[in-house]
């Protein structure tokens, strides 16, 4: 689908503290051997109920309002992206930050499509602000935090990435911001659903299998196919390249126009596998450094991997940037920008990524 008039006017991202991967090798909670192969340095990790999912996202979104300079009164939308627990069971994140961040206006949704939540909220906020009048804007917000209990971070899913925590925020408006939104693609592959089902029952109960084994569901459910877990692989790349292909045809580029490649936080091999190598974009074009530093923080990772390189001052005018999604479902959605002027480096406290 290619946009006119859609521009990024502002990102803004929340991480808590990085602990080193060696320490968690040292006592025995993720091995050596998984840690050479997602290449993982650091990972963001809560220590503080303070630090809980809507209180990230808070941070993270007010941090994009204020860069914005945009009036809360001209949000029409506003999209919570959440692939994990929200916060609180039996409520609606959403409407706290609606509440909270543009003073109630506009309306809001929450989002879940586990890891493509928040990129494919980008493509339904263009379309929503395509439809209405100029001046209108949207903010998307993504939070995840992979808890002890329901998640073991380390064990989840160790040879294709280590679950980290934070949040990102991104404003979109009709007419003005630094970038413009050519074109979003989002393709999806439902015989892929199964993925992160595997062999678990439906349960009433929201607890049944925790700890989550993410891996050992892909494992079984893999095992279902006639060409096992290579197919699974080969149909989740299929997906990022037509995703990928298509969305740069309708912008009128090709993979060797792009600069920059803004994709989910896995580990290395699974990186090149899932999203590099089907986009044809090699790694030193991707935001792999910020990644193996804060770990796969579910739905968050593309517009925090997008505000790291705009608070780094990476992005010149001129540059495109691919924002590529990738979710369980199989979903997959592929944003084209165009940096019509290099973003102004935020000043404060606010910039920094993690503290």
């Amino acid at each position: 689908m290619r946009h006119d008039d859609i521009h990024l006017a502002a990102t803004g991202a929340w991480h808590p503290k990085t602990v080193p991967v060696d320490e968690a090798v040292a006592d025995g909670r993720y091995s050596r051997e998984y840690q050479r192969a997602t290449g993982q340095q650091r990972v963001a990790v809560c220590d503080d109920d303070a630090d809980s999912q809507p209180a990230m996202a808070m941070r993270a979104a007010r941090a994009a309002l204020g860069r914005s300079r945009i009036g809360a009164d001209r949000f029409a939308l506003l999209l919570h992206a959440v692939a994990t627990h929200n916060g609180l069971p039996g409520w609606n994140a959403a409407s706290y930050l609606q509440h909270h961040v543009l003073d109630g206006h506009g309306v809001s949704l929450e989002i879940h499509q586990l890891s493509n939540s928040a990129v494919g909220a980008l493509e339904l906020a263009c379309t929503h602000l395509a439809a209405g009048p100029a001046g209108r804007a949207a903010m998307i917000t993504a939070a995840d935090r992979f808890g002890d209990g329901a998640w073991d971070r380390w064990r989840a899913a160790p040879p294709v990435f280590v679950f980290g925590d934070g949040a990102s925020a991104a404003v979109l408006t009709r007419g003005e911001g630094f970038a413009r939104v050519v074109s979003t693609v989002s393709v999806a592959d439902t015989g892929l659903e199964g993925m992160q089902r595997g062999a678990m029952p439906f349960s009433a109960d929201p607890r049944a299998g925790y700890p989550i084994g993410f891996f050992d569901r892909v494992m079984e459910f893999s095992d279902t196919l006639a060409g096992g877990l290579d197919e699974a692989k080969q149909r989740m790349a299929d997906l990022m390249h037509r995703a990928g292909a298509q969305a740069m045809a309708e912008a009128g580029i090709t993979a060797a126009d792009v600069r920059w490649v803004a994709g989910p936080a896995l580990g290395r091999e699974a990186l090149y596998e899932q999203c590099l190598d089907p986009l044809g974009i090699d790694i030193d074009r991707s935001t792999w450094p910020f990644a193996r530093r804060v770990g796969h923080v579910g739905c968050t990772d593309q517009l925090a991997a997008l505000d790291d390189l705009i608070v780094s001052g990476a992005i010149e005018g001129g540059e495109r940037v691919l924002v590529a999604g990738l979710g369980g479902g199989y979903n997959c959605t592929v944003a084209v920008l165009e940096f019509t002027a290099a973003p102004a480096v935020p000043a404060g406290p606010e910039a920094g990524e993690c503290r």
